[in-house]
Formats: structure tokens, sequence, C-alpha cells
């Protein structure tokens, strides 16, 4: 039972936090995949905790511990007096209850929302695929629109949506570096990631780690499809399209010059020192260790 105070406590301090550290970490863009995993391993952390928690509090509770002097001491931890520290079999109950019911809910309305994104994402490429003009690749449909974009979304098969007038305002060089750039998204399974994010940040938008997590991943995951693009076709030339492109795009879409076109840019244009990137990527790591083995740690002391 004191596992369970201490995961609880570790993903409420991780929860509230967490945001801060991270954003200052990741908000450059140094290491955009190290960037996300970081964002990824404290969302996941905690979780995981709180899942083994309401786990470790139904388990032991069943077992008969509403006498034992375990609880007692977990429950003072919290700050419960000793009077009251003792619930007896119908508040261990209830508590056992309100856990399961919590876990329960949150879980069900993760999966909607989740489910919810890929029909809307779905629909849209199937409706790209019906309304939109073949191209020489087959997952490519030209829309016939006056506003310039390019995006990607996530169906059966995939498509990618590319308007006309972004083919005329774009050259030959930019427009192949922006369908590299949602070629990127796509191999990186990036919708996927981002349908359980925004699901989780709209369930618990008040607990700062979700929505801000949802924010800067969706960011970082521009940025690795940047530098996935930038590696084949040249970082000038994908700014250049980007900066053609910059503007919002579909919901269920992901698109190049959607989000931070200024950051992004700047950091393909000029970028960081090897130095930096090394410091970067060490500090990183370290972050994803430490986040990832508390809770492993907390486990392993308080079974000892």
């Amino acid at each position: 039972m004191t596992a369970a105070v201490y995961l609880l406590a570790y993903g409420a301090l991780v929860t509230w936090l967490a945001p801060p550290l991270l954003s200052r970490l990741t908000r450059g863009g140094l290491n955009p995949r190290l960037g996300a995993a970081a964002w990824l391993t404290a969302i996941v952390g905690v979780l995981v905790a709180w899942a083994v928690a309401v786990s470790l509090v139904v388990v032991n509770g069943l077992g008969g511990l509403p006498d034992s002097p375990v609880l007692v001491v977990c429950l003072e931890l919290l700050g419960i007096p000793e009077q009251v520290a003792t619930p007896g079999w119908p508040g261990l109950l209830l508590t056992i209850a309100a856990g399961v019911i919590l876990t329960a809910a949150v879980s069900v309305k993760v999966g909607r929302g989740v489910r919810r994104f890929r029909d809307r994402s779905r629909d849209h490429a199937h409706a790209a695929r019906m309304v939109g003009l073949p191209t020489e690749r087959p997952d490519v449909f030209l829309l016939d629109a006056e506003r310039p974009a390019a995006y990607c979304v996530l169906g059966r098969p995939n498509a990618i949506v590319v308007t006309t007038a972004a083919v005329q305002r774009l050259t030959a060089p930019q427009l192949n570096a922006v369908l590299a750039h949602e070629d990127a998204h796509i191999a990186g399974r990036h919708h996927q990631v981002l349908m359980f994010l925004r699901a989780l940040a709209a369930t618990l938008p008040h607990l700062p780690l979700f929505p801000r997590g949802a924010a800067a991943v969706g960011v970082l995951l521009e940025m690795c499809a940047d530098d996935t693009a930038a590696r084949r076709h040249g970082g000038r030339a994908l700014v250049a399209g980007m900066l053609e492109l910059a503007g919002p795009v579909q919901p269920a879409g992901l698109a190049v010059g959607a989000t931070a076109t200024a950051v992004r840019a700047n950091r393909l244009l000029a970028p960081a020192r090897r130095g930096s990137l090394r410091c970067h990527r060490l500090l990183a790591w370290t972050t994803i260790a430490v986040t990832a083995g508390a809770p492993v740690a907390i486990s392993l002391i308080c079974h000892h």
C-alpha cells in the first residue's frame, strides 16, 4: 500500500511540475525525437503509475487491509489523522470503487476520443480520394482550391492532399520537399501518437501535463518530419515551401506549414552546433531515465 501512495504522489508531481521543465528542454527543437520521447515518457509514466497504484489498492484492499497499520501509515502520509485513518470495510470498498470507476471512465473517454479522431481522419482521406484528382503517386491527390496547402490524413489507405494553388506557387524542389515532409508523418505514425495525446488532453484538460504535452509533441513531430525532408531535399527548399504554405489546416491532418513555422524555419537555416546537440542529448536522456526509473525505484523500495 505504501507503494501505491508514493506512485500517486509521483504522478501528481510529474503532472504539475514536469510541463515547465520539459517545455524549456524541448522548445528549441535541438533533438526533436528525444524531446518527443521525453514528453511521452512523462505522460505514459504518469498513466502507468496511476494504474499500478489503483491496482495495488484494489488487490491489497480486498486482501484484508482496512485494519492494517500499513494502511494507517499510508493514509497519514496523505495528511489524514489517525482517528480517521482506519476506514473500515465500507470506506475501503468505497475508495476502491471510486478508483476503479474513475480509471474506467477516463479509459473509455480516451478510447472514444481516439476513435472519433480516427474516423474523422478516415472520412477526410476517403473524401480526398473521391473529390481530388489523382496524380503520378497513388497516395497524392490534387484538390482545386485558391489557398495553397499540403497535408496528410490517416485513412484506408492514407492520403496526401495538395491544392492547385500550392502546385502553382511551389517550385519542383519545394514541392518534393513538402511531399517528403508528409511522407515522414505517415511513416513515423505521427497521426496515431497525436490522436492519443489529443484525446487524453480533451479528457483531462485541467491536468497541465496532458494538454501541454499534446501541443509540444505536435510541434516536435513537425520538426522530426522537417529533419527527414531536409536530409533528402535540403533545408532551404523545405523552408521556402513551408513559408508558402504557412497557415491553418484541417483538424484531421498534419501539414508542413501548420505550426511554429518561424521556429522550425530558423532551426533548419541555422543548425545548432555539435557541442550544443551533445549536451542537450545527454540532458534529454537523463530526463527520460529519471522519469522512467522513478516509479520502478519506488516499487522496488516499497517491496523491501
